[in-house]
């Protein structure tokens, strides 16, 4: 567990599903009351106390549900907190036939196709979907996807100067360690990675 936070999330998920089992036992003994004194099966009143146990509940774990699943990180504002990392790449010239890339490309098949690229640093290698990555071989290093993260200007400009615009950037956003955040089970989780990897142009990426 990354942080203690996380314990007021799972408190209350507890809270939910006690809440769930006291609203249905409720329903029941109360359905039995009416049958025994009164010989009906059916009030308006036990209705609208059930509608209203059953809308208090719903809307209970309608936000809980929100706040642990779907949530969008991108709308959190200051809480998370985003650290970004830089690598030069290493080439790659061990595919046999005589060529040197920086970063292979394999496509997957299926209806919604999704391609992996693998990469190289120093004494690592890593393999990433194209869902949270991209590859950049224009001009500019930051393309369209890459824009919609924060990078240093100076350190972009520097890498690729310094690397001949052969590197890597990665950028991983974590839930600040919060109650709020330990509301939904996240507090100091990792909320999402991003990887830019930068090579000069395409002929440096490998297909297959």
């Amino acid at each position: 567990m990354k942080s203690t936070w996380n314990l007021v999330g799972m408190a209350l998920w507890v809270l939910v599903l006690v809440t769930l089992i006291w609203m249905v036992h409720d329903m029941r003994v109360r359905r039995i009351r009416l049958i025994v004194k009164e010989h009906h099966s059916f009030s308006w009143r036990n209705l609208a106390i059930s509608t209203i146990e059953l809308v208090v509940w719903l809307l209970f774990f309608g936000g809980m549900s929100y706040t642990t699943f779907f949530q969008n990180v991108n709308q959190l504002g200051d809480r998370v907190t985003q650290t970004t990392r830089y690598e030069p790449l290493v080439i790659n010239t061990g595919s046999g036939s005589g060529s040197a890339y920086y970063v292979t490309v394999d496509n997957s098949t299926g209806k919604q196709p999704v391609q992996t690229y693998t990469y190289l640093t120093e004494g690592e290698k890593y393999e990433v979907s194209s869902t949270d990555s991209t590859v950049s071989d224009g001009k500019k290093a930051i393309n369209l996807p890459a824009s919609a993260y924060k990078w240093d200007a100076k350190k972009v400009a520097k890498y690729d100067q310094r690397h001949q615009k052969a590197w890597v950037g990665v950028v991983e956003t974590t839930y600040k360690k919060t109650f709020v955040n330990g509301i939904g089970l996240h507090a100091g989780r990792l909320a999402s990675r991003f990887t830019l990897i930068r090579i000069p142009d395409h002929s440096f990426m490998l297909r297959k």
